[in-house]
């Protein structure tokens, strides 16, 4: 992966993060208390349907740069032989297992996500 794009993908991610949080707590604040009545017109909104299939995008997008970058960086046999040199033969696999387990984990949480907004 090039480095200048993941640095641009995880910084306009964060900021699209800190923006979406910044509206929904808004809303939150504004309306207070926040009945059931105003939140499900809030929520039903194609605006908000759109921006939160975006956040949950951006989420997977900048979890998936983050945790890639800490297995890449402590999943090497260099890293994993200074703990037992044994575990050095199994760093590919052990660093192919994590990444699957957190790619499989956040498309999941992202499936669930879209199911419930767009249900």
């Amino acid at each position: 992966m090039k480095g200048s794009s993941l640095f641009y993908w995880l910084r306009f991610s964060a900021l699209f993060m800190l923006g979406y949080t910044i509206w929904v707590l808004s809303f939150i604040l504004i309306n207070q208390p926040v009945e059931y009545n105003s939140w499900v017109s809030f929520t039903n909104q194609i605006l908000f349907q759109f921006s939160t299939t975006f956040a949950a995008f951006f989420v997977l997008v900048h979890t998936f740069i983050g945790l890639w970058t800490v297995g890449t960086d402590y999943f090497t046999p260099r890293t994993l032989g200074f703990l037992h040199p044994s575990l050095a033969k199994y760093a590919d696999l052990i660093r192919r297992g994590y990444t699957f387990l957190f790619v499989t984990l956040g498309a999941l949480i992202v499936i669930t996500t879209l199911f419930i907004i767009w249900s």
